[in-house]
Formats: C-alpha cells, structure tokens, sequence
C-alpha cells in the first residue's frame, strides 16, 4: 500500500508539473520582461545577504552578485555576529563601493539577520540568498518578470547542488531536481507553494511587512514566511529560469542535521 500510494502522488505530480510547464512554456522561452506593474522599466532592488562565519566564501559570493544581468541593485551583506574575521574581509574588500552596503550585528540567528538587513534597504522588492549561494547572470531578470500581479508577494527560484563531490551530494542534486522541477511546479499550478527556499528567493516589500516578516519562532522560518504570506492574501511564484547555485551537505552528520532542522521547522510552522 505504501508503495502504490508513493508512486500514485509521482503520477499526479508529474502530471501536474507538465501541465504547469505546458502552460508556461511559451513565457519560460522568452527573454524575461518587466512586470506591467512596473511601467516598462525594471524594479529596483536590493540583495539580502545574511552571513554567519563564512569568511571562506563571504568575498567570492558578493563578487559574483555584482556580476549579476540587471540595471538597478544594490547588496547589503549582513554579518550575525560571526566569530572569524567574515566582516573585516568583507568591510575592507568593498569599502565605498556604491553597490555594497556591508553591515553587522550581535548574533541572533538567521531570520533577525534578514530583518535587519531588509530594514535598512531602501528598494520595493528583495532577493534573499545564502552567503554559500551563487546565482545565474540573468536570475534577478527572471525573478522580477513574475511580480506581474500585485497579488504576488514572493517568486520561488531553482536552487541547483553546486558541489557534487561524492555519492552523497550526487543524490541530493537529484533530489534538488526532482523537488525543484516537479513538486513546486505542480504546487504552483495548484496556488500551494509551501516553501520560498532561503537560498534563493524574491519578495515583495509590502507583502513581508504585512506578514510580519522572517520570524525565529521555528527552525524553518522560510516555511513560515512563506505560509503567512499566503494566509495574509498573497500568491507564491516559482521561476524555474532564476537559478541559484548552493552547497549541500558533503558528510552525513551534516546530512542528518539540516534534514532534521528542515523536518521540524517544518512541523513547526504548520502547528
């Protein structure tokens, strides 16, 4: 019986991710678009980075995000406290840059890192990525062109496994595949995206301060966004094209950690 149900919901999954795909072909071809909302012109917008003890990848990251295809952005890389040296290499590779706002703060965890650096941005929408993540040249394009309704509040992007270096990490850049290309293609058909991942995702201003923004009450406080902004009236997206690249867990300890915090974080914010 558990098999039959699990390989009956690949059937209906599949079925609705190609038709969500059928229906969106023609505009995923296409070179993306402003939004009609935004009279023609591209939205300007800001590139949340928070950060915690990545002073191996804090640098690199923030260079390849100026590198990004779009005419008006700016970075604002928000250092939760670390205890190596990730914001004086930061702080002394882009002093005065007029792209880079480089900021810190007392540790607090990742959702109040986000909320300090979404405060003090000044654009209508935002991108949240992960300082480990890299993104495609034109992502910030092809997130922007599905704000094309004021009802969208967040635009889910196609996070990729960026590090496949064992046996471990070979499968879940599958399983990335799988639940990118699939499952959220067939939940946004049917307006039910439960998670706009942390690494790679795009928000409305208006509608995060509606939901009451990033939250620590659990350990999965994308999910949780996520949800209330749908409970607040909101539409989730998903931008197969807006490609971010990230590092998975390589050892199986670290496996069985993040599963474990993504599982009860998730438990969490549907109770």
């Amino acid at each position: 019986l558990g098999i039959l149900l699990t390989v009956g919901r690949q059937v209906l999954i599949a079925g609705l991710a190609w038709w969500q795909y059928r229906r969106t072909r023609v505009r995923e071809a296409a070179a993306p678009t402003p939004p009609a909302e935004a009279g023609g012109t591209w939205p300007r917008l800001s590139i949340i980075v928070p950060a915690y003890n990545e002073e191996v990848n804090a640098v690199r990251s923030l260079e390849s995000l100026l590198r990004l295809d779009y005419p008006d952005f700016e970075v604002v890389f928000v250092d939760d406290g670390s205890r190596d040296a990730t914001h004086a290499l930061v702080a002394a590779a882009f002093a005065g840059h007029p792209q880079v706002r480089v900021l810190t703060k007392p540790n607090g965890a990742k959702a109040s890192a986000l909320n300090y650096g979404i405060a003090r941005a000044d654009r209508e929408f935002m991108v949240c990525i992960d300082a480990d993540t890299q993104l495609d040249p034109a992502a910030l394009r092809h997130w922007m062109s599905h704000f094309d309704s004021p009802r969208v509040g967040a635009v889910a992007g196609n996070v990729k496994v960026g590090n496949e270096r064992n046996l471990l990490t070979r499968w879940q850049a599958i399983e990335y595949i799988t639940s990118q290309n699939f499952d959220r293609r067939a939940f946004e058909l049917l307006g039910c995206i439960t998670v706009v991942p942390g690494a790679s995702g795009a928000f409305r201003r208006e509608a995060l301060r509606l939901a009451g923004g990033f939250t620590t009450d659990t350990l999965a406080e994308d999910c949780d966004l996520t949800i209330r902004l749908q409970r607040v009236g909101f539409a989730i997206g998903y931008a197969p094209r807006a490609v971010a690249v990230t590092e998975a867990p390589e050892t199986v300890g670290m496996f069985l950690k993040q599963r474990f915090r993504w599982s009860f974080g998730i438990m969490q914010s549907f109770w």
